[in-house]
């Protein structure tokens, strides 16, 4: 498949541009945080026009949010001239079907509820196909990892095997698909991403202190592809999270440890450092007039629009106080 140039991106990334204005960025996130009640957030979305046509009485929260992403998606991968350089956006969907299909028949359980319908290939498909045993249709890497990590659960009994092993083989085929794209911008949003969730699987493994065992589990679980090394999470992991995060500073991460370094340092506010530090990089990335940096960006943009109104709507219901809640929100792209 041939690579496209930028200037072939013209019409979508205008078109792009011209949506940015439905997303729930920092100004509406901050009307939503102040409001009563879930339902009162409900209803300010219905008056941003994010209500989807398809959202009928008695569905779920969590339903509309669903249809929220994947009604941009279907929109998204309509305007732009190759969607298939965009298939890394939807393979980390693919990745959690197959983990929940397989976690769900140890269990005895019907996962159909559970599935997300916007990978690359549907929950109805992803559940046939599954049950038939042929796993072709899924992306490559992920295809190779499905009898793997069945096999490495039937041995151990550790469900975590089956995470790490398809986690592992769903960044390999996110980095494949966006290389084909040729956006060398796009390719450093998924290297980096993979810097970062290997950082927090470092230390989370150090923080429950696993000793040599989790060491050797780190190992087999780290992603492929990023710019650290192996190399540099044994020497992490071996010198303690002092260590850590002061081989974090020394390189391009530097930005996001002194972030980390304004926290408390609890595992959920660097994990909301880590999606505000990506965020950042994306909204940076696709800063240009027009490429497939445009479509890249907005698709990541609307994901998070979706998680922050997602946990607006968790505190709400929890009774939350808007200062609190605030403190989870994360960083939006507009």
């Amino acid at each position: 498949m041939k690579k496209l140039q930028a200037t072939e991106y013209m019409y979508a990334s205008a078109r792009i541009r011209a949506m940015e204005h439905r997303l729930v960025g920092r100004e509406r996130v901050d009307v939503l945080a102040d409001a009563k009640t879930a339902e009162d957030v409900l209803a300010k979305l219905v008056e941003y026009g994010l209500s989807s046509g398809d959202n009928e009485v008695g569905n779920t929260d969590e339903e509309i949010l669903l249809s929220l992403l994947q009604n941009t998606c279907r929109e998204i991968f309509a305007t732009v001239p190759e969607p298939s350089f965009f298939d890394w956006f939807r393979y980390p969907y693919d990745c959690n079907n197959l983990k929940t299909i397989i976690k769900c028949r140890i269990r005895g359980i019907e996962p159909k509820d559970i599935l997300f319908d916007f990978g690359t290939v549907s929950a109805e498909e992803t559940q046939r196909l599954m049950t038939e045993g042929k796993y072709d249709a899924f992306p490559p890497a992920m295809a190779a990892a499905i009898p793997e990590a069945m096999e490495a659960y039937a041995k151990t009994s550790d469900p975590q095997l089956i995470d790490a092993i398809l986690d592992k083989a769903c960044y390999v085929d996110m980095l494949t698909s966006v290389e084909a794209s040729g956006s060398q911008t796009m390719i450093s949003w998924i290297t980096s991403k993979i810097d970062l969730v290997n950082s927090m699987m470092c230390l989370r493994i150090l923080r429950m202190k696993r000793g040599e065992a989790g060491k050797v589990f780190m190992d087999t679980a780290l992603l492929e592809g990023g710019s650290l090394s192996h190399a540099f999470f044994d020497k992490a992991y071996d010198g303690g999270e002092e260590m850590l995060w002061s081989e974090l500073a020394r390189g391009k991460y530097a930005k996001f440890v002194k972030a980390v370094e304004g926290t408390d340092a609890s595992l959920a506010a660097i994990e909301k450092c880590v999606d505000d530090h990506w965020m950042n990089l994306v909204r940076e990335g696709a800063k240009v007039p027009f490429g497939p940096e445009i479509a890249g960006g907005y698709l990541i943009g609307c994901e998070v629009s979706v998680k922050n109104i997602r946990i607006i709507l968790a505190a709400k219901n929890a009774g939350l106080t808007s200062d609190v809640l605030r403190e989870r929100i994360r960083e939006s792209y507009v």
